[in-house]
């Protein structure tokens, strides 16, 4: 469980206050009713490490983010660790066909 500032209705991200979103956008729940952050936030987190096993899971969530999360975590990246590498992937996306 992680303990962070924020009220019911926005998350805040703990390392930086000047972040913050909606916390319907950042906190999911599960079919069983458990919440979870969302893996652009918890990306934010590991980035500060940059450990091989949060290497991989930027790369293997990075497919995966929608375009909103993904640009997101770009500009709270771009906040929190300018020049971090994982920037360079996450410039915007080319949209595909079932985006339109």
């Amino acid at each position: 469980m992680m303990i962070e500032p924020g009220t019911l209705d926005t998350w805040i991200y703990k390392r930086q206050a000047a972040i913050s979103r909606p916390r319907a956008e950042m906190v999911d729940t599960t079919a069983e009713g458990i919440p979870y952050l969302k893996p652009a936030a918890v990306l934010l987190f590991k980035a500060k490490y940059r450990r091989p096993k949060d290497e991989i899971d930027f790369e293997r969530a990075l497919p995966r983010l929608p375009v909103s999360e993904r640009l997101w975590l770009k500009t709270s990246l771009a906040a929190c660790h300018p020049g971090h590498e994982w920037l360079k992937g996450l410039q915007e996306p080319q949209m595909t066909l079932a985006q339109w």
